[in-house]
């Protein structure tokens, strides 16, 4: 039975509603409650107590931010700001650095992860930034009112960081989560894309951002390049590198392999040991040759169209390869020289590529067939005053560019008494042979003589680890590099370090994620997840103006108790 108790403490009485019961024979008392002093408890019984609760997304900005101080993510930046000369924390005015609390003396490394935190968990724009941070415990994580994290804030901060400083900070961000998380680096994987931006054309404070073959069609607007390395396992960012829009990726190869071998170097690999992986888009003979001279192993691939009649003589030379228990493909193997170099070569025959490329074609034969029809029409009314040379040229300017259009559609321009008449026919068993001989084969290259066949297929296709990377970048809720509207160079490699670094610490998350407790979903799902757990803030006003604080977690779902647990002080 309940009742209440009296007791003193320092000289004052306070009251508390206790339980009496036996344990082990013996009488013994529980507090049920603390009540206060008898005035709390009076005012609480008039009802002079006022109650507020705030409840604030938690679970996500808290593990990040957690695994953001075991990396020390903020204090290398900060570091190597100083070492360049640069204030890492900007001067306030007299009055803001006597507040005692709440204020935006961040320092610049804390800046850039509070961007990078954001970019993980909510892509948005540095004008959005407060009032995504207000919704969630970021402010009272870091100490900063949330209101002061205006998008002039953050470009201040950016401003401050030199574009040299970029890659040594990455390179010790990156080397520390590598030996804390042990992360193999035996086969490293390159590639290299283009993001659109919304920079005007009459903006010429930027040089990098240029038109150019955009991969996401976006012909309209310019363009940034960006180079990527990242491990085979995990898909972990090793080294990014921002280059202009207008340079193809084949052409800023050259560039990017210096520049990640020295950074290798610098990190205390051994070339030797490492294999670099990379697509037809990078390769050519000058590219090959600066590979074979950087000391790295090599996978790479090299166009089929390129090898004919290597592609003619394996096709029917094709083994079963198993590449697992499910899998099987169809592949040939042989050591040739190419480019005056003996290599293995091995041909593989990918089913899903093969079909992915015939819907390809298909799917160009229609739009030229729609474009012929207008033409034809346009023909037959007699409204074209453009000469036969001219259409002529207009119709191979179509047909150019698309992959085996002109070998399965058969295009006549010809003279009706008057006027000219267009034509065409679709070639099936041209589509049919095309199918037999060419589609979906891959042609690799590597010095691997070593490797099986098996395993040089394996880790060229890796090299899905990096496309996801670029395909997070550019994922419109979860660490997009977009919306970007930065006006210099400058201001675009420092947002593109924030991107990069927001990735590597949500891969990383999740990497501990799996291996702590075993959770079974991806790096997305993981963040959601995290995003649904709240803390809550209880503010209780009591009589005399005074109040009491108190914060707890929302309730947590049985499933991610565990999971909260391994990630870090998420309290």
């Amino acid at each position: 039975m309940a009742s209440l108790q009296r007791f003193r403490v320092q000289g004052h009485s306070y009251w508390r509603i206790v339980e009496s019961r036996r344990v082990n024979g013996r009488p013994t008392i529980r507090v049920v409650a603390y009540l206060g002093k008898a005035d709390d408890l009076l005012a609480r019984l008039r009802g002079a107590e006022t109650l507020t609760v705030r409840s604030v997304s938690h679970g996500a900005v808290a593990a990040l931010a957690a695994l953001a101080r075991q990396l020390d993510v903020a204090g290398t930046i900060d570091r190597h700001l100083q070492a360049s000369g640069r204030r890492s924390r900007r001067r306030l005015p007299r009055a803001v650095q006597l507040a005692p609390l709440h204020n935006d003396g961040l320092s610049v490394g804390q800046s850039l992860l509070l961007a990078s935190i954001g970019r993980a968990c909510h892509a948005t724009s540095k004008r959005g930034f407060a009032s995504w941070a207000k919704t969630t415990s970021l402010g009272d994580l870091f100490g900063v009112d949330p209101e002061r994290l205006t998008s002039q804030h953050f470009w201040d901060q950016m401003e401050q960081l030199p574009v040299a400083a970029i890659a040594p900070i990455e390179q010790e961000i990156v080397a520390r989560a590598v030996e804390r998380f042990s992360v193999p680096l035996e086969t490293l994987l390159y590639d290299a894309t283009n993001f659109f931006t919304f920079i005007a054309s009459t903006n010429t404070h930027a040089e990098l951002p240029a038109r150019g073959h955009n991969k996401q069609k976006r012909h309209d607007l310019r363009q940034l390049g960006v180079a990527l390395l990242c491990t085979r396992r995990e898909g972990l960012p090793l080294w990014h590198q921002v280059y202009g829009g207008q340079v193809p990726d084949a052409t800023s190869f050259s560039s990017s392999l210096a520049a990640f071998r020295q950074s290798l170097v610098e990190m205390g690999q051994s070339l030797s040991s490492l294999t670099l992986v990379y697509d037809k888009g990078n390769i050519s003979r000058a590219n090959q040759g600066l590979v074979e001279a950087s000391q790295l192993h090599y996978v790479a691939s090299v166009t089929a169209s390129s090898q004919k009649p290597l592609v003619a003589e394996a096709n029917p030379l094709m083994q079963p390869v198993a590449l697992d228990e499910e899998e099987q493909v169809l592949a040939f193997r042989t050591r040739r020289t190419l480019w005056g170099v003996e290599r293995t070569i091995v041909v593989v025959l990918s089913e899903r590529l093969r079909q992915g490329q015939k819907r390809g074609i298909l799917q160009h034969v229609a739009s030229a067939q729609r474009w012929l029809d207008r033409l034809s029409q346009t023909l037959e009314r007699g409204k074209q005053r453009r000469s036969h040379t001219r259409i002529r040229h207009d119709i191979e300017a179509r047909m150019r560019g698309r992959q085996h259009l002109r070998e399965v559609l058969k295009v006549d321009l010809t003279q009706a008494k008057d006027r000219l008449a267009v034509s065409y026919t679709f070639d099936h068993d041209a589509l049919d042979a095309l199918e037999h001989d060419i589609l979906g084969r891959i042609v690799l290259i590597t010095d691997r003589h070593d490797w099986t066949t098996a395993e040089i297929i394996r880790a060229y296709r890796g090299q899905a680890a990096v496309e996801a990377v670029f395909a997070h970048l550019k994922d419109p809720v979860h660490v997009a590099r977009r919306p970007q509207f930065h006006w210099t160079d400058q201001k675009l490699h420092v947002h593109v370090l924030i991107c990069v670094l927001g990735y590597l610490l949500a891969r990383l998350l999740h990497l501990r994620a799996r291996q702590t407790s075993a959770y079974p979903h991806g790096m997305e799902r993981l963040l959601e997840d995290l995003e649904a757990v709240r803390r809550v803030t209880v503010v209780r006003l009591m009589h005399k103006g005074r109040s009491r604080v108190s914060t707890q977690l929302e309730h947590v779902p049985d499933e991610l108790k565990g999971l909260l647990a391994t990630l870090g002080p998420i309290e």
